[in-house]
C-alpha cells in the first residue's frame, strides 16, 4: 500500500493533498481574485504588489490580474500601479474580443447546420453574463457537441477556413469522425475553437457524467447564437476535473470555482456522485479543500468525509491528483519520476476512453527505419509527392528519405486522394538523427485510381501563430524524397 495520510491536513507536506495547493506569489493573486472576504482579497493584492514587479509577471499572472482589476476598480482600491494594470486589462480584453468576433460566424454556421452547442469553462460564464468577459480571459472557445453532429461540425469549420492546430487534414478528421475527445481549430489571426465530443478526459461518451451534463444544461445566448450552458454543479465539477491536473499552468480555474460556489446553489450530493463516477474524488478533495481553507467558501463537512473515504480507497487516483496537480517546475528528481509514471497512467485512461468511441476506418501505420535505398525518384525534396503506383496494385511499399531535425521528435505523413483519406504514417525518432530512411507498407483500395494518390508531410504537434524556433524544429513538417516499390 502506498503511503497514505490518515486524515486530510492543511500542513502542505507530502503526501497531503494540500502539498499541491498554489503557494507563494501565485497564491496571493488567487486570494486577491477569489477570496470570499473582499478585505482579505485587497490585502493579498497589496502584498503581491509590494513584492513583485508588475512589469515582470507572465501570462498566467496576467490572467489573474484581469480578474483582480475587475473586482477592484480604481474607485474601490487605489494602487500606484493602476495605469500598468489597466494596460494589461485593455490588451487581454481586446484579444478576447477579437477571439469572440472571429468565432461568431463559425458558431452561427454550426447552429444553422443543426449542431447543438454546449459551451464549457470560461465561455459558459460569458454566455450567462457578458459582463463576465471583463474579468475573464477568453483566448479560445470550448464547445461540446453530440457525436452524431461531428461530421456536420467538421464540414462547417472546414468551409469556414478553420484548420486543426495539430495539422491533420480535413480528410483525415472526417474519416476518423467522433473518435477524438477534443480538437483545437485555428483561424488566423485570432480564431481559436476547441471542439469537444466529451466533457471529461477519461469518461465514456455514454457515461452518466457526460449524458447528465447535457440533460441538466440550460439555454443561453452567446454572441447572438443559441447555445446550452452546463448547470452550476456540472460547471464546478468540470472546472476541477480539468484544472487540478493542469499543474497550475494557469490558476484562474480556482477563481471560476469560487465564483460558481459564491453565486450558485450547488447540489453537493451530485458533486460527490460525479466525483466517484469519474474517479476524481482526490482531485475534488484537493480543490474543495483549498476553496474552503484558503479562499473561505463554505463546503459541507459531510462532503469532505465521503470524498476523503473514497480517496483513501483509491491510492492510484490519489497520487495522480497529487503529482499531476503539483507545479511541474517545482518537482524534485524523485517526485518528477512519480509524475511521469502517473502522467502515463492518465494518458492510458484517456486512450481507453477514446477507444470506447470506436475505431476509425483508415489505419495509422508505424514506419520503420531501413537502409539507404539504391535508387530514388528524380523529384527533389518537397512536402508533397504523387505516388507512382503500378496499375492494378493493391499494396505498395513506400520509402521516405529526409533530412531529420537532429533532435528527438515524431514525424507524420498522410496518404490521401483528392477527396479521401487512406492512411496516416508516423515515426518516432528517439535519438534525433540527421538523416532518415523510413519504410511503410500500405494497402490500396480497389476503388481508387493509382494516379490520384499522394503522400504529404504534416506537422506532428500543435503550432499556433507566434511559435518559437524550438517548436518549429519539434513539430513542423520537413521536405522529403520518396521511392515506391
Amino acid at each position: 500500500m502506498l503511503l497514505m495520510p490518515r486524515h486530510f491536513s492543511a500542513s502542505r507536506r507530502f503526501p497531503q493533498l494540500s502539498w499541491a495547493w498554489p503557494s507563494g506569489s501565485r497564491q496571493l493573486l488567487v486570494v486577491a481574485a477569489g477570496h470570499a472576504d473582499e478585505q482579505r482579497a485587497a490585502e493579498a493584492f497589496i502584498e503581491w504588489l509590494s513584492t513583485i514587479d508588475i512589469d515582470s509577471c507572465h501570462f498566467p499572472e496576467q490572467r489573474l490580474l484581469v480578474r483582480i482589476a475587475s473586482r477592484f476598480p480604481e474607485t474601490r482600491l487605489k494602487v500606484a500601479e493602476r495605469a500598468r494594470l489597466n494596460g494589461i486589462v485593455r490588451l487581454l480584453w481586446t484579444r478576447s474580443r477579437f477571439t469572440l468576433d472571429n468565432a461568431a460566424p463559425a458558431l452561427r454556421g454550426l447552429r444553422e447546420a443543426g449542431v447543438d452547442l454546449l459551451v464549457l469553462k470560461g465561455m459558459a460564464l460569458t454566455a450567462l453574463n457578458m459582463q463576465n468577459l471583463k474579468g475573464r480571459i477568453a483566448h479560445d472557445i470550448d464547445i461540446l457537441v453530440h457525436a452524431s453532429h461531428v461530421p456536420a461540425a467538421l464540414s462547417v469549420l472546414d468551409r469556414g477556413g478553420w484548420r486543426s492546430a495539430r495539422g491533420e487534414s480535413s480528410l483525415l478528421l472526417m474519416e476518423r469522425g467522433a473518435t477524438f475527445r477534443s480538437l483545437n481549430f485555428l483561424k488566423p489571426p485570432f480564431g481559436d475553437i476547441d471542439l469537444h465530443t466529451r466533457a471529461y478526459h477519461t469518461a465514456r461518451r455514454d457515461s452518466a457524467p457526460e449524458t447528465g451534463m447535457w440533460t441538466r444544461s440550460v439555454r443561453a445566448e452567446l454572441l447572438g447564437v443559441d447555445v446550452r450552458v452546463p448547470s452550476p454543479t456540472d460547471r464546478l465539477v468540470n472546472a476541477i476535473a480539468h484544472g487540478v491536473l493542469d499543474a497550475h499552468r494557469h490558476s484562474d480555474w480556482l477563481v471560476d470555482c469560487a465564483q460558481i460556489i459564491g453565486e450558485s446553489d450547488i447540489d453537493w450530493q451530485l458533486v460527490v456522485g460525479l466525483a466517484e463516477d469519474l474517479g476524481m474524488a482526490a482531485q475534488m478533495t484537493l480543490a474543495l479543500s483549498y476553496l474552503r481553507e484558503v479562499l473561505g467558501y463554505s463546503v459541507p463537512e459531510e462532503v469532505f468525509a465521503r470524498l476523503w473515504k473514497v480517496s483513501r480507497a483509491n491510492p492510484g487516483d490519489y497520487y495522480k491528483a497529487l503529482l499531476l496537480g503539483y507545479p511541474r517546475t517545482r518537482h524534485s528528481v524523485v517526485s518528477s519520476v512519480g509524475r511521469r509514471i502517473f502522467k502515463a497512467r492518465h494518458h492510458a485512461q484517456v486512450k481507453a476512453a477514446n477507444a470506447s468511441a470506436g475505431k476509425a476506418a483508415a489505419p495509422r501505420v508505424e514506419m520503420r527505419r531501413v537502409g539507404r535505398p539504391s535508387t530514388l525518384s528524380d523529384n527533389g525534396p518537397a512536402l508533397r509527392h504523387r505516388l507512382a503506383i503500378e496499375p492494378g496494385a493493391r499494396r505498395c511499399s513506400i520509402v521516405i528519405v529526409m533530412e531529420g531535425a537532429a533532435r528527438p521528435r515524431r514525424y507524420v505523413f498522410e496518404i490521401n486522394t483528392a477527396d479521401r483519406h487512406l492512411a496516416q504514417l508516423t515515426y518516432r525518432d528517439l535519438i534525433g538523427r540527421r538523416r532518415l530512411f523510413l519504410c511503410a507498407e500500405i494497402a490500396l483500395p480497389s476503388d481508387v485510381a493509382e494516379c490520384e494518390i499522394t503522400v504529404e508531410a504534416h506537422q506532428s504537434g500543435i503550432l499556433v501563430p507566434g511559435y518559437s524556433d524550438d517548436e518549429l524544429a519539434r513539430f513542423a513538417p520537413r521536405p522529403f524524397r520518396i521511392l515506391v516499390r
